[in-house]
């Protein structure tokens, strides 16, 4: 989920302290909103400086896969996502406008792909620098800095390492992992029919038609966001008196807008704990306010009977 969500003020210092005590990572998250897919519109990704295409080449269309490097400490040497139909915006970027922003921290993007093209990888692939599989043998045996270019036959490669995997992990999933995985299965799809890529299709399904519904977006998305970062918020400091990882809280609908709820948590019952999920529903009214719930959501509901809540949320100003 920290690819589809912008980092809270305690995870941001965490990180920098990281960073500046042992040199791991970096000054920022400026990648963790890439797989964030909005309701409507493209998916706004961050590119490092020095992966920025030449200018002769900003028109081109491009299809991005996301790699860790060999020594990243919680997923080495694995290949994240793709992002394909790509359109590069160029190098100095726009801030982000659809973000709660942490204090001190702007965040850019540099490209725009469509939703339908965007996915990440459940689970990741993982890559041998050596094998010439997914990338290009380099001279070093190392990755190195800046932008890499492979070949259409490691793009096919890899989009079908990455649908292997989905097919065989969705068949134990449930919950929004099964979710994402449906969501990707449809992706991978779309990208290999629209690159004509030599793809076995027998077992691809289409995720959008077992998702149910999501409501209709709201009228005003920030109110909405804003409610649904104060619940997620509260959830987070919940499951820390619990003495529990933050991990188990996911916002779900920053990855999936079409799942059912917003986010997954954890609730305490009798002497366990069990997922928990919110459907978060913001408000300006401060009277009798009318919460409208899809067939959808009514029918997760009925399935989830004891682990299916509407929160409302009431706010009495926009966020500024």
């Amino acid at each position: 989920m920290k690819y589809s969500r912008a980092a809270t003020e305690d995870e941001h210092k965490e990180y920098l302290s990281l960073y500046r005590d042992e040199n791991v990572g970096g000054e920022g998250f400026h990648e963790c909103l890439n797989f964030s897919i909005p309701e409507q519109g493209t998916v706004q990704i961050y590119l490092p400086p020095t992966c920025l295409p030449g200018k002769k080449r900003l028109a081109d269309d491009f299809v991005i896969f996301s790699f860790t490097y060999h020594q990243d400490r919680e997923m080495p040497s694995r290949i994240i996502g793709v992002h394909a139909g790509t359109n590069v915006i160029g190098k100095d970027g726009k801030m982000r406008a659809d973000i709660l922003r942490v204090p001190g921290v702007d965040l850019y993007f540099h490209a725009e792909a469509p939703t339908e093209l965007s996915t990440l990888f459940t689970p990741p692939v993982e890559y041998d620098l050596n094998a010439g599989l997914y990338t290009p043998v380099f001279r070093k045996n190392i990755w190195g800095n800046g932008l890499r270019y492979i070949t259409a036959e490691h793009a096919e490669n890899i989009i079908q390492a990455a649908l292997a995997g989905a097919r065989s992990a969705i068949i134990n999933s449930q919950g929004s992992r099964q979710l994402a995985i449906e969501r990707e299965i449809d992706v991978l799809t779309n990208i290999a029919e629209q690159y004509t890529l030599s793809l076995d299709r027998r077992v691809a399904r289409n995720g959008r038609n077992n998702v149910v519904n999501r409501i209709p977006p709201m009228p005003d998305k920030e109110l909405g966001k804003l409610g649904e970062r104060k619940i997620f918020e509260r959830e987070l400091a919940n499951v820390k008196t619990f003495g529990l990882a933050s991990s188990l809280v996911e916002w779900v609908s920053q990855a999936i807008p079409q799942a059912p709820y917003d986010i997954k948590t954890v609730k305490k019952t009798g002497a366990e704990y069990r997922d928990h999920y919110l459907e978060v529903k913001s408000s300006k009214a401060e009277n009798d306010p009318n919460i409208y719930i899809s067939s959808g959501q009514v029918a997760f509901l009925e399935t989830h009977k004891n682990c299916f809540s509407v929160v409302v949320c009431p706010l009495m100003q926009r966020m500024k």
